[in-house]
C-alpha cells in the first residue's frame, strides 16, 4: 500500500513495440482530487487504488492505461501499460513516469531554433516555423505558446529538460520537446520530441531542432536495446531516453528498494557523414550513415547474443 501522496505532472518514456525504442511519452497529471490529464485532456472515469490509477477507451478516453506509482529517492515515479485508441493494453510495461522538477530554469534553452521535420525513418526537412524560448515565453511559429508544462528528470549523466504544449489549451498544435547541449558544438543548443495536432500522439520522433546556423537536417538512426533480467517478482523501474540532434540514447534505470534488477545497455549512435565530432561515451560512432547502420545492427545483434 502506499505511504505517499502520487500527485504530480510526470515526464514519460514511452517504449515502442519494436521493444527497444523509448521516445518522450504523454505528459501525466495526477491530482489529490483523484483527476488525471493526459496531454492536458482530462481522463474520463479513472479508477483509483491506493497505489494505483487506471483508465480504458471504452468510457470515451482516447487511451487506455494501467499505471502503478512507486517512490524513489522522495521522487514520484510509475511504471505500467499503455494503449492509444481501441487498442488493447500490451502485456508488459511501456510507459514509465518521473514526476522530478526542473533544477535547471526554462532560461537555460534561451535561443532561437531551427527546426526540422524527421520521418519515421529518420529522414529530414527543414521547416519554416522557428521555436523561440525567451523565458518565461515560448513562440512557435511567430505565436506565442500558452500553459507549457516545463519538466524535467534526473539522470546519471545530467538533467534532462522538457517542455510541453496542447491544443487542449488553446494551441495550434501539440508539443512535447526535450532539450540537450551540443556534443560537437560549444554553445550549441539542440531539441527533439513530436509535434503534432488531433487525438493521436506519434509513436517516433518526429521534429529535431538547433540552435546552430540552419544547413541540411540530421540523417537520424538510433539504435538501442536493453537486457533485463528480474530476481523478484515485483518490479519498479524507471526509464528515461535522451536523443539529441547528434542522436544519443541512453537508458537509465532506477529501482525501488523492493526490486532487484539487473540491467545492460546496449546504444549505438549514428551520426551526419560530414559531423566530424568525436562520439559521446559508451557509444558506437558511425560516419557512414547508411554502411554504418548495416554494422550496427550487426553490433546490436552480437551485444544481444553476448547478453543472453
Amino acid at each position: 500500500m502506499a505511504t505517499f501522496d502520487p500527485s504530480g505532472t510526470y515526464m514519460t518514456s514511452w517504449l515502442q513495440p519494436d521493444g527497444t525504442t523509448y521516445i518522450p511519452g504523454p505528459v501525466v497529471i495526477d491530482a489529490t482530487t483523484q483527476a488525471v490529464s493526459l496531454n492536458a485532456v482530462a481522463i474520463v472515469k479513472p479508477t483509483f487504488t491506493s497505489n494505483s490509477v487506471a483508465w480504458a477507451s471504452a468510457d470515451g478516453n482516447a487511451t487506455s492505461a494501467s499505471l502503478l506509482f512507486y517512490q524513489s529517492a522522495g521522487v514520484n515515479g510509475f511504471t505500467g501499460k499503455f494503449a492509444q485508441g481501441s487498442d488493447a493494453l500490451p502485456t508488459s510495461n511501456n510507459l514509465f513516469g518521473n514526476a522530478g522538477v526542473a533544477t535547471q530554469p526554462l532560461s537555460t534553452w534561451n535561443g532561437t531554433y531551427n527546426l526540422f521535420s524527421l520521418s519515421q525513418s529518420g529522414q529530414s526537412t527543414e521547416i519554416s516555423e522557428k521555436l523561440i524560448i525567451s523565458a518565461p515565453t515560448v513562440t512557435y511559429g511567430g505565436v506565442s505558446v500558452s500553459s507549457t508544462v516545463y519538466t524535467a528528470e534526473q539522470t546519471s549523466t545530467g538533467e534532462i529538460d522538457q517542455i510541453a504544449w496542447f491544443t487542449e489549451d488553446g494551441n495550434a498544435q501539440n508539443a512535447i520537446i526535450q532539450f540537450a547541449k551540443s556534443t560537437t558544438s560549444s554553445g550549441t543548443l539542440t531539441c527533439y520530441g513530436e509535434l503534432w495536432t488531433g487525438s493521436t500522439q506519434p509513436t517516433y520522433v518526429n521534429l529535431s531542432g538547433t540552435t546552430a546556423s540552419s544547413g541540411g537536417g540530421p540523417t537520424i538512426t538510433v539504435i538501442a536495446a536493453m537486457i533485463s533480467n528480474t530476481t523478484a517478482t515485483e518490479v519498479t523501474t524507471e526509464v528515461t531516453t535522451e536523443v539529441t540532434t547528434e542522436v544519443t540514447t541512453e537508458v537509465t534505470t532506477e529501482v525501488t528498494t523492493e526490486v532487484l534488477v539487473a540491467v545492460e545497455v546496449a546504444v549505438v549512435e549514428v551520426l551526419l557523414a560530414d559531423d566530424d565530432g568525436i562520439p559521446s561515451p559508451g557509444s558506437t560512432k558511425a560516419l557512414l550513415p547508411k554502411r554504418d547502420t548495416i554494422a550496427a545492427q550487426r553490433l546490436l545483434e552480437q551485444a544481444l547474443a553476448l547478453a543472453a
